[in-house]
């Protein structure tokens, strides 16, 4: 009898065990399917027009300002042709919106010649403003690249329409079709610009001579600007 009485007691502790372990197993199982995936890198490339689960910029000083280009970096579309995500650590804002890059690299490539990464015509379409006379914004969804500058469109009609005839609309955004503005106020002359000594301000990219004349212009843009679509007389 003692001896049966300790046979059952063993088989009821065994069978607490299995129980306990079968039931651990089973939590684990169930709270495996619940994890959440792996959040990508701010840096990870992507395909143009793709769009980004979460806005970059988002919660930081950055989403005070209007993030350009839904926070891609320009400087990696102008220089390796990929749409790479910015990083809000790395931002500069410039005519009015704040540019993300993924590191500093980039970032100061930008700030030597913001010019040549900005998108044309402050993102919005260049081929809406020739043809209907609107402004409408441009979306990274449907870019095109022409003279190494960036183009954005609101569809895919427009894109199109830009690559039947980029000539009709690739210069709408050139102040004085490219003269030097300050060489015109300062100096009652027209002088043509060169494109290695360009600024953006305003949405409207200006060209001059040389250094001198854009370093005018950048102290006292307000001087020197003219209304956007002025042609030379």
């Amino acid at each position: 009898m003692p001896y049966s009485t300790s046979l059952s007691a063993r088989m009821l502790a065994l069978a607490v065990l299995l129980g306990l372990a079968a039931s651990t197993q089973h939590t684990f199982a169930q709270s495996g399917t619940r994890a959440a995936q792996p959040q990508r890198r701010a840096t990870q490339t992507a395909q143009p027009g793709s769009q980004s689960k979460t806005q970059p910029g988002s919660q930081t000083k950055a989403a005070a300002n209007a993030v350009a280009l839904q926070g891609y970096c320009p400087v990696c579309v102008i220089e390796m042709k990929k749409w790479v995500a910015g990083n809000p650590q790395h931002q500069v804002t410039f005519d009015g919106k704040t540019y993300l890059f993924p590191g500093e690299e980039q970032k100061q490539m930008f700030v030597a010649n913001p010019a040549k990464y900005v998108p044309a015509f402050h993102g919005d379409c260049t081929v809406c403003a020739v043809n209907m006379g609107q402004r409408v914004p441009g979306t990274v969804q449907f870019p095109t690249l022409y003279q190494n500058r960036l183009f954005l469109f609101p569809s895919e009609k427009q894109k199109q329409e830009f690559r039947s005839n980029p000539e009709k609309y690739a210069q709408l955004d050139l102040a004085l079709g490219g003269k030097c503005t300050v060489c015109r106020v300062e100096m009652q002359q027209d002088v043509q610009g060169k494109p290695e000594f360009a600024t953006v301000y305003q949405g409207q990219r200006y060209l001059f001579p040389g250094e001198k004349q854009r370093n005018m212009f950048m102290a006292n843009p307000q001087k020197y600007a003219v209304r956007p679509g002025s042609a030379p007389e």
